[in-house]
């Protein structure tokens, strides 16, 4: 059965309006499921429910003993930061749309945001710098007028001068393959030494671990979607969060399953044919189904016993696709220990903490509710190495060397390593160099009776929206097959 875009959409807009008429599909439980869905994050719910509202029977396989992946709400500390993904923007069309379909509001915190734009602290060897000072300071790596930029923005600003094309939206089209190098490599090429492009890129890094591991292309995809989401008027600006915490999304789309949703189902193999499917998991069940649709991200699905084994390129894929480490502490505050030493509470560094942002989720605008320090790339790696409980110490010791004013007065509420996550094993997904020219189209090719989703596998969007992006996509690829 072949299915179009336009009777797609059109079936399950109609399943959503009329649910109070739609005939009940068949019982949770009752024999072989249609579909199966491996992992109950955005792209695994939001493919269930698609295939439950063209009418499969869908059954979904979590690992976790809770839904949601990378949306991930710290529901017992103040503010309730996220662990996870922390925010929608404007174009963000399909989880705008998840959110309402699912009975979520969603809060514009851009206001709250730009009432409290106090910058951050530069902390450079244990120094702290005052941006002020920044630009004759003899820590400053960069030249002429860069000099005037923190670290922090320097490699937007090389991005924005030297980018070799201005076709971002297409950034994994072919005629672009010539730019799937290293940024190390475009940045050396424009005139960049190695100091600046460690302090100005590697250091609290956004994708991959050094500038060595990232494609042009990756960060051509990601400047695009930076800008997209930044074009709105300063006045239709929107930053937005699901009320009460970003996992409660995941949350209510789980509520709205008809089938089974089994948690704590490690899966372990993959047995794929031209007709069905099967899935075991580490309990030693099987499931059996005419399709499994796999939102398993690459870092854990190659640990995953697949017969027959993938075509050779999207096996590659699998078994090497990129991912960034990140490491945060939740740090919560006994006493505003920012009003003793007049500093703001976010600080920029290129020690342990790594960057540490106040979260302001409180009754008032100004009301720091908890502080995030993020450890990513290399420091994410370091820091693993320690364990959680050595890791608290670590950051609380730096806490005080940095910013006397704060010894004794934090406490760790939680850490989340999402590169020791046996669910994840890194955050978002990243392109080295010379891997979008050679393995992106094969990435989400149908394997057989095993199809994937999941924002590694999006080209039009990233993060929350991403995922959606791979589930729309997906539906159509199995009800074309099975439906």
């Amino acid at each position: 059965m072949s299915i179009t875009r336009r009777q797609f959409v059109a079936n399950t807009a109609a399943t959503a309006a009329l649910a109070g008429l739609a005939p009940r599909l068949r019982a949770a439980g009752s024999g072989d499921p249609d579909v199966i869905v491996i992992g109950a994050g955005l792209s695994g719910l939001e493919t269930a429910l698609t295939l439950e509202e063209n009418g499969l029977k869908v059954r979904l396989l979590e690992g976790r003993k809770r839904v949601g992946g990378r949306l991930y709400t710290l529901f017992d500390l103040p503010g309730h930061p996220e662990a996870g993904g922390n925010s929608i923007a404007s174009a963000y069309g399909r989880a705008i749309a998840a959110a309402k379909r699912n009975g979520i509001e969603v809060m514009n915190v851009a206001p709250r945001l730009m009432k409290n734009r106090a910058g951050q602290e530069l902390f450079l060897g244990g120094e702290h710098i005052k941006l002020a000072d920044w630009a004759a300071h003899p820590r400053n790596p960069f030249s002429g007028e860069a000099r005037k930029l923190p670290p922090w923005a320097w490699s937007d600003a090389m991005f924005r001068q030297h980018l070799p094309f201005r076709d971002l939206e297409n950034w994994h089209d072919a005629a672009h393959a010539q730019h799937d190098i290293s940024v190390h490599d475009f940045l050396s090429a424009n005139g960049a030494t190695d100091a600046q492009i460690h302090l100005g890129y590697d250091t609290n890094i956004s994708y991959g671990t050094t500038a060595r591991d990232v494609s042009l292309l990756q960060q051509a995809f990601a400047d695009h979607w930076q800008a997209v989401n930044r074009s709105a008027a300063p006045q239709n600006l929107l930053i937005g969060v699901f009320k009460d915490g970003n996992q409660n999304l995941p949350i209510a789309m789980a509520r709205r399953l008809k089938g089974d949703l089994l948690q704590g189902r490690r899966v372990v193999a993959i047995e794929t044919g031209p007709d069905s499917a099967t899935v075991t998991c580490s309990d030693g069940s099987r499931h059996r189904a005419k399709a499994v649709v796999c939102s398993m991200p690459f870092s854990t699905l190659r640990n995953v016993a697949l017969d027959p084994l993938p075509p050779s390129l999207q096996y590659k894929a699998i078994q090497t696709l990129g991912y960034i480490p990140i490491t945060q502490f939740h740090v919560v505050a006994k006493k505003p220990f920012w009003e003793m030493d007049g500093l703001s509470p976010s600080m920029w560094t290129d020690g342990p903490l790594g960057s540490v942002l106040a979260q302001k989720s409180g009754k008032t605008d100004d009301e720091v509710t908890s502080l995030t320090v993020w450890c990513r790339g290399l420091n994410g790696l370091f820091i693993d190495r320690f364990g959680v409980e050595e890791g608290k110490r670590m950051i609380l010791e730096e806490f005080a060397r940095l910013r006397p004013a704060s010894k004794g007065l934090l406490t760790v509420g939680a850490v989340h390593s999402w590169t020791a996550d046996p669910f994840s094993a890194g955050d978002w997904a990243i392109f080295q160099p010379g891997q979008v020219r050679e393995l992106r189209a094969s990435i989400a090719t149908p394997h057989q009776r095993l199809f994937f989703c999941g924002e590694h596998t999006a080209i039009g969007s990233r993060g929350i929206e991403g995922a959606l992006e791979s589930a729309e996509r997906v539906s159509l690829e199995v009800l074309g097959a099975v439906g």
